[in-house]
């Protein structure tokens, strides 16, 4: 039985990209772990399709549960000060909630534009629904299918 390591990067990843597509922004990286000499090793399988400031992946039955937060990855302006809340708010995108193929990284769904802000939390899972909760204090709710 495979053990496999999702990882959350922001920003581009020093991984090799593949079959779906560029992720400059951010992505979920796939490893399966593998023993080579006695010892683990990680061996890079997949990466995700670009993912805006990626919150921590959820994985079950198959499945990768992803969360593009939209959250602008600037976090210090060139002097060093920090970007007011408005700023913030201005170079945020709404988050998205992607499925992807835990195998193979391929998006199987997309919550599209249904999520109106941007997020800045982890995502939930629980009962077979993801949550994400925004910044504009919306929760959503998105069935995930529990059999694949």
């Amino acid at each position: 039985n495979a053990r496999w390591l999702y990882a959350s990067i922001r920003g581009a990843a020093a991984a090799k990209t593949g079959a779906n597509g560029p992720a400059p922004t951010g992505s979920i990286v796939a490893f399966k772990i593998e023993e080579k000499d006695g010892k683990p090793t990680f061996v890079q399988q997949w990466v995700s399709r670009d993912l805006v400031s990626p919150a921590g992946p959820v994985i079950s039955n198959g499945l990768v549960m992803a969360l593009s937060t939209g959250e602008s990855p600037r976090l210090a302006k060139k002097d060093g000060s920090a970007y007011s809340v408005a700023e913030v708010e201005k170079a945020s995108k709404p988050a998205t909630l992607y499925i992807l193929d835990a195998a193979t990284g391929k998006q199987l769904w997309s919550s599209g534009t249904q999520i109106t802000s941007f997020s800045h939390v982890e995502l939930g899972y629980a009962n077979g629904r993801a949550y994400v909760s925004t910044h504009d204090n919306t929760v959503y709710a998105f069935g995930v299918p529990t059999e694949r």
